[in-house]
């Protein structure tokens, strides 16, 4: 119990540290060219090192050393997920609507008529999860605009038992809809879906019945915006995880907003879990980020050990600066963006992934790799490979009891607008020592614990 309440302490107190500084490895990685569009982590070989996809380009991670340019005709932005369930990481492309078959690491296949003709045109963003629990992913797919004059609709596509996909759900109240990412906030075994909505609109949070009939609670459940400003917010994308360690998903929301007070800015809401039959709270006043114009598409992930996520948030305009914000704990976040020389262009690009092996959290954003210079704290890397059901285990969560914190990661389809962080789950540990226990919640219900050692990369199958 003592070594128990020691960590507690350091994870706390850790954030006081001074923050090392990242180091542009792009030219050194063999990244020169890479391109600043939506980025998207997942390791499509299956050799262990995570592979980056963006702007159209694969790019294959050799061993933590170098990326080299992957031959395959891909195109568009996406994300990574198994669709057909054969254990290899296929890609979703929401430009066209496009399924890519992967070939068993060696090579990639259009499925011809795996998408349905999509109302949805011009699309900014889409989110994986079995949402029907089937045991094979669907499809969240975001409607956007062309302004002034159109404006698309959401779509939801269920899976055929990875062949194709139907249309299951078609918007009615149609919404400019940008990132989608999804949760199981109310922790009742399914994902439900948040959709970031621009041009002061109100945000969606779709509550998941099980068997993909989905209910909008965001105004109930205080997620829509403050629409008592007189309009909502310009959200760009928006990032699912837990800040304060109580073993609930918080939700930040990614919101840009021009000078007037009325419109909406970034929001820090707290789940207040069951005994509020989660509510959210408000917790932007304390948390310390500072008003900028373009901000846009947010990213977490403990980037220092300390076992709080933390949060980097890119921006759009010239003149603003992507940030990076360190969790300081109690709901307070502390700019270290000058310290940890993260230098982006104004971009939409940010992804969190340990590219290297190394246990530190490695950011892509702004066409740039900035490697993590690391630290003395602890960590623990978590793969989880379903059985059957969805086996790349999107929506499936691990849980770690550290006194009286617990941290939980969750398999995430997509984050922010349109980006994916790595779908090996990450925790850092602070100065904890010992052997921890992991309490797994698989996709159909199924439930795991184990005991692992700390600094290592554990894979886990169901």
């Amino acid at each position: 119990m003592k070594s128990l309440l020691s960590t507690i302490i350091v994870l706390v107190a850790v954030s006081a540290h001074a923050v090392e500084p990242f180091q542009d490895v792009t030219d050194a990685v063999g990244l020169k060219g890479l391109g600043g569009s939506v980025a998207a982590w997942g390791d499509f070989d299956n050799d262990g090192w995570p592979d980056l996809y963006t702007s159209g380009q694969l790019w294959k991670n050799e061993v933590g050393k170098k990326f080299t340019r992957f031959a395959a005709p891909l195109g568009g932005d996406g994300i990574w997920g198994d669709f057909d369930n054969d254990g290899f990481l296929d890609l979703f492309c929401w430009a066209g609507g496009r399924v890519y078959r992967n070939l068993e690491g060696k090579g990639f296949k259009l499925v011809e008529g795996a998408i349905p003709a999509l109302p949805t045109t011009v699309s900014l963003g889409a989110t994986w999860g079995d949402f029907n629990a089937d045991g094979y992913l669907d499809l969240y797919v975001g409607g956007y605009e062309v302004w002034p004059s159109k404006e698309y609709p959401d779509v939801i596509l269920l899976n055929q038992k990875g062949e194709k996909f139907v249309e299951h759900w078609r918007q009615k109240r149609i919404l400019r809809s940008r990132g989608i990412t999804a949760a199981d906030f109310d922790e009742d075994g399914d994902l439900d879906i948040y959709v970031s909505n621009y041009r002061l609109q109100p945000n969606l949070l779709m509550r998941n019945d099980g068997k993909a009939a989905f209910a909008d609670v965001a105004k109930t459940l205080k997620t829509d915006g403050d629409g008592d400003l007189g309009a909502w917010g310009h959200t760009i994308g928006s990032s699912w995880g837990d800040f304060d360690n109580d073993g609930h998903f918080d939700l930040f929301v990614g919101n840009f907003s021009h000078p007037p007070a009325y419109q909406d800015r970034p929001k820090f809401l707290r789940n207040l879990g069951p005994k509020s039959q989660f509510q959210f709270e408000d917790k932007s006043g304390t948390a310390g980020l500072r008003w900028q114009e373009s901000y846009a598409s947010p990213a977490l992930g403990d980037f220092d050990n300390d076992g709080l996520l933390d949060l980097f948030f890119t921006t759009v305009y010239g003149g603003d600066r992507s940030v990076l914000y360190r969790n300081a704990g109690d709901w307070k976040f502390e700019e270290v963006t000058v310290p940890s020389k993260i230098v982006t262009a104004t971009t939409y690009q940010g992804a969190w992934c340990d590219f290297d092996g190394d246990g530190y959290l490695d950011l892509v954003s702004g066409g740039r790799l900035f490697k993590n210079a690391g630290g003395t704290n602890s960590w623990l890397k978590v793969k989880l490979i379903a059985k059957q059901a969805n086996r790349s285990a999107i929506g499936a969560s691990v849980r770690l009891q550290l006194g009286e914190q617990v941290i939980v990661r969750q398999v995430e389809g997509a984050t922010g607008q349109g980006n994916q962080n790595d779908l090996t789950l990450h925790f850092g540990l602070g100065q904890h020592k010992e052997p921890v226990k992991l309490s797994i919640r698989w996709t159909d219900g199924g439930r795991q614990e184990l005991e692992a050692k700390i600094n290592q990369r554990v894979v886990v199958k169901q």
